[in-house]
């Protein structure tokens, strides 16, 4: 049997209101009856209104919405969803079946990527609701033959992958934009990462692993200069690049166009201090920190050694050079803290930017500008 909350009279004509999610509070709702028989909705007891839509995101034109109805069944309740975007005039596009097909065959579409956050926000809830049985089984937003073609392609190997790849893009007619990569890529949700772990993780090995995942994030460096990751945790000298022994750096990347050059990257973490100290050491001046002087001589030392030995290395030679890319005086960057740190102070502002505007040959990049450059990536316009 369902238990319904207090004060529920199946026949009341309940007053109904909208709930944003993310800006509303989940524990403001309990279940209760709707009017139909073994319906059920969710009530916003401060409002003191049942929910008739969950507001997943509002945009300026657009807002998109998600109805939810808990059907009764053998003593369980299931939810319902209905999916629908609204414009700005009031007219609504519904996910559920329309009475005309389109000429492919869909009834209806709604477009999540504006708003899956707060879509699996609000299935996360549902699922928490112990009167409320959602179905555990795996699902898939593709039809069951392209889900099998799929399941085909996925059990070949990597270079079969490519090239089916490689020959799909050379399809007549078809086209991907920007925003068609950053889907197919899951950019937008790696962007959501970053920006949620900028302030959660100090651990400089979830970082390397995070941007090894992500290399895209590095597609536009200082100056917009395009780098491409070349080689991880590579052996500056000593050994071969992907040897054992010798000196090893976070990211041996490579610059872009016709003649390439080798860069090298090193990752800290986004809550290393910049500075130190809790005043100035004189007027207008504070003490850079001990990470950010140490990372800079290693930066340093990391690139005089590949420069100088590993970069002659012959297996180096060969693959570098053979690839069109070369070692000339390399550039190196580090990844290093944020400017939050100094932004409130105008002194420590000019006593960081003064330092690394001298660093000749280094540039330093901090965790929230990496992340400016990530979002131009995602979000730049055809």
């Amino acid at each position: 049997m369902i238990h319904e909350m207090s004060g529920s009279k199946r026949g009341e004509t309940p007053q109904f209101g909208d709930f944003v999610v993310g800006q509303d509070e989940f524990e403001d709702l309990e279940i209760r009856p709707a009017l139909t028989r073994n319906l059920h909705h969710l009530y916003d007891k401060s409002r003191s209104q049942a929910v008739r839509q969950f507001v997943l995101v509002e945009k300026p034109q657009v807002t998109y919405l998600c109805g939810v109805t808990l059907v009764e069944k053998d003593g369980r309740l299931t939810p319902r969803l209905d999916l629908s975007v609204r414009d700005d005039a009031g007219h609504t596009k519904s996910g559920g079946i329309d009475d005309q097909p389109s000429p492919r065959g869909a009834k209806a579409r709604v477009n999540l990527d504006e708003c899956h956050e707060a879509f699996w926000s609000l299935l996360s809830y549902l699922q928490s609701l112990r009167q409320v049985e959602v179905p555990k089984k795996k699902f898939s937003l593709v039809s069951e033959e392209e889900s099998e073609i799929v399941s085909a392609i996925r059990e070949r190997g990597v270079p079969s992958l490519k090239n089916i790849i490689a020959q799909l893009s050379e399809t007549p007619g078809l086209t991907l934009s920007n925003e068609d990569i950053n889907q197919l890529l899951r950019r937008r949700e790696k962007l959501g990462e970053f920006q949620r772990a900028l302030a959660t993780h100090g651990d400089e090995k979830w970082w390397q692993s995070f941007f090894e995942e992500n290399k895209w994030i590095f597609g536009y460096g200082l100056n917009y200069q395009i780098l491409r990751h070349e080689q991880s945790q590579p052996h500056l000298g000593g050994t071969n690049v992907s040897g054992r022994g010798g000196k090893k750096g976070d990211y041996l990347t490579s610059t872009g166009g016709d003649a390439r050059f080798t860069v090298l990257v090193e990752i800290k973490t986004p809550v290393t201090p910049l500075l130190q100290g809790s005043e100035e050491i004189r007027s207008g001046a504070w003490s850079l920190s001990k990470q950010l002087t140490d990372s800079l001589t290693q930066i340093q030392a990391s690139v005089a050694e590949w420069a100088d030995r590993g970069a002659r290395q012959p297996d180096n030679l060969d693959r570098f050079e053979g690839a069109g890319i070369y070692t000339i005086q390399p550039k190196g960057i580090v990844v290093i803290g944020s400017l939050s740190e100094v932004k409130s102070v105008r002194s420590k502002r000019e006593t960081f930017q003064r330092f690394r505007s001298s660093t000749h040959g280094i540039d330093l990049l901090t965790f929230d500008e990496l992340h400016s450059r990530a979002k131009f990536i995602v979000e730049q316009k055809d």
